[in-house]
């Protein structure tokens, strides 16, 4: 994978962040030629869930790195930058080196939009929440002239819905502690075939399927209902919604 210029910039946390939070956004604008970059802070090796079959908790993060290669080429990215900030430690991490790291990556791409974890981090995970500030700020800093539109991933309330079913599947009442918002600016919706590919990037990630991701095959509808829904917020947009091609208001 190459990095190209331009084009839209994903800074996540976590292998699996991309396809899980992000996946149709992603596939909407590479499909159409648009350039995508993926900055992952960590190499997700606290996620143990005893997944793959045989595999080893020292493996894991060696595991989740492959894994993470897998599902960019499902989801077709144009350059991954994996850094190695301690899974569960970035907020004790050197903030202002984050920041500043992400600043000179959108630097040198140019991206005309950047996506990133909110204040709430979705379910309030301590390091999308770190990520997200440090993308705020990294894209502050930049000049006006250069500056990209930023939109952080969101939770609405269908999508709260969904994922309390979805965690019933498999028997699980206590689903992730998610934080809707009560009003959101773009809603990514994925047809049929979009809900297969993004399904696809997201079995790449083979430790960290969760058991209800797995019963969840067997019910289309209700997969299309909360996979083929994507909701965010417009932090700073110069065209706040989409495009007629479902794009980012930024790549009409």
């Amino acid at each position: 994978m190459e990095e190209q210029k331009g084009g839209l910039l994903v800074v996540m946390a976590h292998p699996d962040d991309e396809s899980m939070g992000a996946g149709g956004l992603i596939l909407r604008h590479t499909r159409a030629g648009v350039a995508t970059n993926l900055i992952c802070a960590t190499y997700g090796e606290a996620g143990w869930m005893g997944k793959p079959p045989g595999a080893n908790r020292e493996d894991l993060a060696e595991i989740r790195a492959k894994e993470l290669e897998e599902a960019a080429a499902a989801l077709a990215l144009n350059g991954v930058e994996l850094w190695d900030y301690p899974d569960g430690g970035v907020p004790a991490a050197d903030q202002q080196q984050i920041t500043q790291r992400i600043w000179e990556h959108i630097t040198k791409l140019h991206p005309r939009a950047v996506v990133g974890w909110g204040p709430d981090g979705a379910y309030g995970h301590p390091d999308h929440i770190a990520m997200g500030v440090c993308t705020d700020a990294a894209v502050a800093a930049m000049t006006e002239g250069d500056r990209p539109a930023l939109y952080h991933l969101a939770v609405d309330q269908p999508l709260a819905q969904f994922y309390a079913q979805a965690a019933r599947l498999a028997g699980n009442s206590h689903p992730l502690p998610l934080q809707p918002q009560e009003k959101v600016d773009v809603v990514i919706e994925l047809d049929a075939d979009e809900v297969m590919m993004k399904l696809r990037a997201i079995d790449c990630h083979r430790s960290q399927l969760e058991d209800w991701r797995i019963a969840i095959r067997d019910h289309p509808q209700l997969m299309k209902e909360g996979y083929g829904r994507e909701p965010y917020i417009a932090v700073s947009s110069r065209t706040t919604g989409l495009t007629a091609a479902g794009l980012l208001g930024e790549f009409a």
